[in-house]
């Protein structure tokens, strides 16, 4: 029987994620960033399937022949899942897998949606990254994100960067025990950031942005360098997933040195 763990329980599951390449998989059941984690029985699960708060969507690991998943995680999502994310206003249900491996049972499980799927890359980097930040005629103030910064507000846009970081984080202090990040800063403003927003072990995944209205100006690229270069400096893994379509993302993974991992595929229906 389907059941969801608590968060003492994740343990029981550490084996099945240590076999994902998914850091976000490790660092939910790590306890490191939050999420929640639903298995086929409680006692010895041979599948899960986590929720990642940070990306807004699941993971399903183990065994793609779990026969509890198999027969009964439709009816539990219908139940359980799927009203819980209505009441946060999400209304597609998104789960990645490792490429492959869940597509036919996928479709069985969920025979009776329109279940579609894209692929997803992901970046990592071999060794030392050579990052070089672009010439730049007039070169932006990039900070490294800390407790003065966060504790102080003094950036006219404070709440833009308390709620980006909390979107990945249970609080301020678990990100800056855990994780690290830069920002550019312009006119008493934030606007590019890089920062972890998951971490398992000495693998940390990358998430960044920069504002509307300041893009194309290399802002990105600027974070993102200064990021990488701390991670070469402490032998910390940077992980920066992100979907083909996202030429820019792509461009700046590249331009920091980072090359293709692995690709795993997202599936994704609507919630009647």
């Amino acid at each position: 029987m389907i059941v969801e763990l608590n968060k003492e329980e994740y343990y029981k599951i550490s084996y099945i994620a240590d076999q994902c390449k998914n850091i976000e998989v490790r660092a939910v059941v790590q306890g490191n960033n939050p999420g929640r984690v639903y298995v086929d029985r409680e006692t010895e699960p041979t599948a899960a399937l986590i929720w990642i708060q940070g990306q807004q969507g699941f993971q399903i690991v183990g065994d793609p022949q779990s026969e509890g998943f198999l027969t009964g995680l439709n009816d539990y999502m219908i139940t359980h899942v799927e009203p819980v994310l209505k009441k946060q206003n999400i209304s597609v249900v998104e789960m990645g897998a490792n490429l492959d491996t869940w597509d036919s049972t996928i479709s069985t499980i969920f025979n009776n949606r329109n279940v579609l799927s894209d692929i997803q890359h992901v970046f990592y980097s071999e060794g030392n990254l050579l990052a070089r930040r672009p010439d730049l005629s007039d070169p932006p103030a990039i900070h490294r994100i800390d407790r003065d910064l966060l504790e102080s507000r003094r950036l006219d846009n404070h709440s833009f960067l308390e709620k980006k970081l909390l979107h990945f984080w249970d609080s301020m202090d678990a990100f800056l025990q855990q994780g690290f990040g830069y920002y550019v800063e312009e006119d008493n403003n934030l606007v590019s950031l890089c920062f972890s927003a998951f971490v398992a072990g000495q693998t940390h995944a990358i998430d960044i942005e920069t504002i509307e209205g300041y893009r194309k100006r290399n802002y990105g690229v600027q974070a993102a360098t200064a990021y990488v270069k701390e991670c070469s400096q402490k032998g910390i893994q940077p992980y920066w997933d992100c979907s083909p379509d996202n030429t820019g993302s792509i461009r700046i993974a590249e331009g920091i040195g980072m090359i293709p991992d692995f690709d795993y595929r997202i599936f994704w229906y609507g919630i009647t």
